[in-house]
């Protein structure tokens, strides 16, 4: 079934029914099945159990892609790509949407199939239309509301904990009853719906994919780790250098690659954004870049040349639950009120200038240098290449646009058997050009 599977991906054919369908008509299929023709429930199951092994299948393909000298993966690019889960954009609810239709399903229950259902003794007067016809559809409308209210809970417990300037407005948290576990976020075409993050960490020499995981996320923060974790697992600690874009390269993320022995190749992003507040002379106002650190007294200098004063040092949260170190500067009035600067520094009604820096901000800068160097451009346009061509490959030749199953457990599953048969595809090909030397 396995060989059945990964030969429909490769077909771009993605559906556990499709693959059932094709499997007793297609002679490729009965060829590699040896003649077994199984259900549409066989697939399905077949599908849910690979969830157990098909992580393991993957690790022995590469180990034997190393032993064989295909691939060294000393060097490895990562990337995300949202993919749709199996859940409606339009069927998305608040807390206070579910409570409310889960007292409907309960009373139509407890009215019309259970008696022992408890419920409000309030009958209904009349079903609503998006409540199931039968007893069976009932009570699995039961089952999905339920999970969905428990998920919904425990994202609003989690984000009370969260600092008051990284919460979220209790109401704008939903999830999908088909789907909870999905997230709510947008997509590669700016479309607000059900989906998860699939990470993968290529061999930066080749196509093959060392290692895959799907992630309840989105955004980046927080997967690079555990990326990197896993491909030392699976390579035996062979990786040393991993390229990816810059949501990847924040200062946590860099003190962790350090503390793992990993060279981040990442651009820094620009957090500066906006061009500062509106001062006297109409000019933008001058930005960070333009003071400079004194790595000796541990102070700034503004552009005048003079040090500032360190006012105190706080905590900034991120979003990961971690924080890190600010410090902040400030100069004196009397400084800032007789400098010739002051119509481009000073902000209209400001008497004093003040900056912010991270602690450990020195990571950040000589990162931006080294990613502003001949090596830092080349990597960047090499993992551009190299990672996309994995996700293109995935979405618009083998149907990986979107899931085929509800739950992390099943889409988790699917990513494995897409990366199986890319890899599969990709390691022939290599073997093929080290044996008769063609492309």
């Amino acid at each position: 079934m396995l060989a059945i599977v990964l030969f429909m991906i490769l077909r771009g054919v993605g559906s556990p029914a499709q693959w059932a369908e094709n499997a007793g008509t297609k002679d490729q299929c009965k060829l590699l099945g040896r003649g077994i023709k199984p259900s549409r429930t066989a697939m399905y199951d077949f599908r849910d159990r690979a969830a157990k092994f098909i992580q393991d299948a993957n690790d022995s393909v590469v180990h034997e892609a190393i032993d064989e000298g295909l691939i060294n993966p000393t060097d490895g690019c990562v990337d995300g790509t949202f993919v749709s889960a199996t859940a409606s954009r339009h069927r998305v609810y608040r807390i206070s949407q579910i409570s409310k239709r889960l007292s409907i399903i309960k009373r139509a229950i407890a009215q019309m199939d259970d008696a022992r259902q408890v419920a409000s003794s309030r009958p209904l007067q009349t079903l609503p239309s998006w409540l199931a016809q039968t007893p069976a559809g009932r009570q699995q409308q039961l089952g999905r509301f339920r999970r969905a209210k428990a998920e919904i809970l425990g994202q609003i417990r989690e984000n009370r904990t969260r600092p008051k300037s990284l919460r979220r407005k209790e109401e704008s948290i939903v999830v999908s009853p088909l789907d909870p576990e999905a997230v709510i976020g947008k997509d590669k075409f700016k479309m607000v719906r059900p989906l998860y993050n699939v990470q993968y960490m290529c061999d930066f020499a080749s196509d093959v994919v060392l290692s895959y995981d799907v992630f309840r996320k989105k955004n980046d923060t927080g997967t690079l780790i555990p990326m990197i974790e896993m491909t030392q697992r699976i390579t035996g600690n062979r990786l040393q250098r991993v390229h990816a874009d810059s949501g990847y390269c924040s200062l946590l993320e860099l003190e962790d690659c350090t503390a793992q022995d990993v060279e981040l190749m990442a651009p820094v992003a620009d957090r500066a954004g906006s061009k500062g507040r509106p001062t006297a002379s109409g000019q933008p106002q001058l930005r960070m870049e333009s003071f400079g650190w004194d790595e000796t007294q541990q102070q700034m200098k503004c552009p005048a040349g003079l040090l500032m004063r360190r006012v105190n040092r706080s905590k900034d949260p991120r979003s990961d639950g971690r924080f890190v170190y600010e410090l902040r500067f400030e100069q004196s009035p009397d400084r800032c009120g007789g400098c010739p600067l002051a119509d481009q520094c000073l902000a209209v009604g400001s008497k004093r200038r003040t900056i912010r820096r991270l602690e450990n901000q020195k990571l950040l800068d000589d990162q931006a240098a080294k990613m502003d160097s001949d090596v830092g451009r080349a990597s960047v346009r090499r993992r551009s290449i190299q990672i996309e061509r994995r996700y293109a490959d995935s979405k618009k030749h083998r149907g990986g646009r979107d899931f085929h199953g509800c739950g992390l457990s099943r889409v988790t599953a699917e990513t494995g058997l897409m990366v199986m048969a890319q890899n599969s595809l990709t390691i022939y090909n290599l073997r093929k050009t080290s044996i008769d030397g063609s492309p």
